[in-house]
């Protein structure tokens, strides 16, 4: 490269990332900040060809995703590394920097695509790209037709941009689950009116809008109403190639496999039943792209909320609708009128169930887990299931709570979950004396509910009682309050964590019972048996790989309770590696 090219290469370095910090405070999605990087990229080094792969978790390849110089984009999105599979893929696994500055073609690491030409080029530099955990999330790769193109600073302004890129596709990702997710929790919201009150027009509104939040292709929903009438049509919600949604519907059954097969051949599937305790239906997606587990809990997610605007706007799901409106009112008086309707008397205590997964056919295993709880609750109990939650309104006479409520809850519960691989968090309320009092206690079962799901997860089956944890509830108020310190300890602590997993070593363990002893060396060197100089030995190690002392203004409630979750990691990760 001219000497007068590296002249400028200094301020040619500022604008690039002064021009790419400005691109990444705008939400830019990843292919579009792969594509600007590219192009200021090849601006500030000269280089002929620039390409960026970038790390597809689900394949476990890295994928061409952008490359300025390829005639139509021939190869993007087709051309897939191993990690290790030619000079681009062996950075991506070293997470190393390669330079080489004479033909590339006759490194022994080199890799030839048919679809990309690179016999013209005489230098290579790949830079594999990595966040701030140190997590790989792509390649920039930059080609020369010169020999000797490339040097420290052309390495320097690929490095700078490759984190940058790994922060924007960081916070990229973080967006757009975030709008999913947020998207997901107000599909009911999203409904017209007229969807609300009618069957017809909720499927249709319902297909095109999963099209947009499964990120799919084609969507299919089959509903059988409860009227005897006949039974609601089967709604297809098409994407064309230009992105727009076309739906339509058949009662033919014939008709709509052989749509199926038309337009989802070779595409990926998913199916959910659809139904309040009992399946009414199933919504199916099918996409281009693998489905990942985040899709699947996003589908379960939608698929409980539009079963339950269904069987709302179904003439005959009586008692679905009643046991929503119970769980979800407002009123007190609405909530006794309920009760009356569902034909409760007496003292109930309401028990909610909610179910976090099945392994086999959840309509099997939700028949199966709503009988075992009505025999054990007995015939003056109410047990409704609806979807992925259920309800039960225990018979609580005298106004008390039973001393085996909870135990025949689990035992019943646990039973399913054995033989169908269910896991489930239950959370028992107070007692309601009164029907004006039941929403109340419906209160309290969702606080125990929250409460288990969030500390109680050791177990697939797991129960919380109101009662037991009314006076610790503020818990979770300090929790969230401390949530914020404990992340910036973790953070700091994961260089010792990295140190524990590669060495062998116990230091993040050591530190842990320090914390817990206060900072108390002696007390700390009798719980682990050790001499106070193998401590001292430890401390200076632990601060040497921290880079900071442990000294007497720690915080040491907050290092106790992030140096135990880190010890946690380390044990969990070193399981995984044997």
């Amino acid at each position: 490269m001219p000497h007068d090219h590296r002249v400028g290469l200094a301020e040619r370095r500022a604008g690039v990332l002064s021009q790419l910090v400005l691109l990444f405070t705008q939400g830019r999605g990843p292919v579009e900040l792969a594509d600007e990087a590219v192009r200021l990229v090849a601006e500030a080094t000269g280089a002929a060809a620039v390409f960026v792969y970038l790390w597809d978790e689900e394949a476990e390849r890295l994928v061409l995703r952008v490359a300025n110089t390829l005639p139509d984009q021939f190869g993007v999105n087709e051309i897939k590394l191993r990690l290790g599979d030619g000079i681009a893929g062996w950075a991506a696994l070293r997470q190393q920097s390669v330079i080489v500055n004479h033909r590339p073609e006759e490194d022994p690491r080199y890799l030839a695509f048919p679809t990309i030409d690179e016999n013209d080029f005489n230098s290579m530099l790949a830079v594999p790209i990595a966040d701030d955990q140190n997590q790989l999330r792509g390649v920039f790769a930059l080609y020369s037709e010169q020999e000797g193109a490339f040097g420290d600073d052309e390495l320097a302004i690929a490095m700078e941009v490759g984190r940058l890129l790994a922060s924007g596709l960081v916070r990229a990702e973080t967006v757009a689950n975030l709008d999913r997710q947020s998207a997901s929790s107000h599909f009911l919201l999203d409904f017209p009116t007229p969807s609300r009150t009618s069957l017809v027009p909720a499927l249709q509104f319902a297909a095109g809008r999963l099209l947009d939040l499964l990120e799919a292709d084609v969507c299919v929903l089959e509903y059988m109403s409860r009227r005897e009438s006949g039974a609601a049509p089967i709604m297809f919600a098409f994407r064309s190639e230009n992105g727009d949604h076309r739906t339509w519907s058949t009662h033919s059954r014939a008709t709509a496999q052989g749509s199926i097969e038309e337009h989802c051949a070779g595409l990926e599937h998913v199916s959910i039943a659809l139904g309040m305790g009992s399946s009414r239906g199933v919504l199916s997606g099918y996409r281009r792209a693998r489905f990942r587990p985040v899709d699947f809990e996003r589908l379960a997610a939608l698929a409980m909320q539009l079963s339950v605007l269904l069987e709302a706007v179904d003439l005959n799901s009586v008692g679905s609708s009643l046991a929503t409106r119970l769980r979800f009112t407002q009123d007190d008086g609405e909530a006794a009128r309920i009760l009356g309707e569902l034909r409760v008397e007496g003292a109930v205590c309401p028990v909610l169930v909610r179910v976090d997964g099945v392994r086999g056919d959840w309509d099997t295993a939700s028949r199966r887990l709503k009988d075992s709880l009505a025999a054990a609750m007995g015939s003056r109990s109410t047990v409704l299931l609806h979807s992925t939650w259920g309800l039960v309104l225990a018979d609580a006479p005298g106004g008390r709570v039973p001393a085996d409520l909870a135990g025949k809850i689990l035992q019943a519960t646990r039973l399913v979950a054995t033989d169908a691989g269910l896991s489930a968090s239950i959370g028992v309320g107070s007692v309601a004396m009164k029907p004006a009092g039941i929403r109340r206690a419906m209160a309290h079962a969702r606080e125990a509910l929250e409460w288990t799901e969030a500390y109680d997860q050791e177990e697939a089956v797991t129960l919380a009682i109101y009662e037991n944890i009314r006076d610790a509830l503020p818990l979770t108020d300090v929790v969230a309050a401390l949530k914020p310190r404990l992340l910036d300890e973790l953070k700091a602590l994961e260089p010792l964590s990295q140190y524990d997993i590669e060495q062998g070593s116990q230091l993040v363990r050591t530190l842990s019972v320090l914390a817990r002893c206060g900072g108390s060396v002696n007390e700390t060197a009798n719980r682990l048996v050790i001499h106070r100089n193998t401590l001292r030995q430890r401390m200076q190690r632990i601060e040497q790989v921290l880079g900071a002392p442990v000294d007497p203004t720690t915080d040491w409630t907050v290092l106790a309770l992030a140096s135990q979750v880190a010890a946690s990691r380390v044990d969990r990760m070193r399981e995984q590696r044997r």
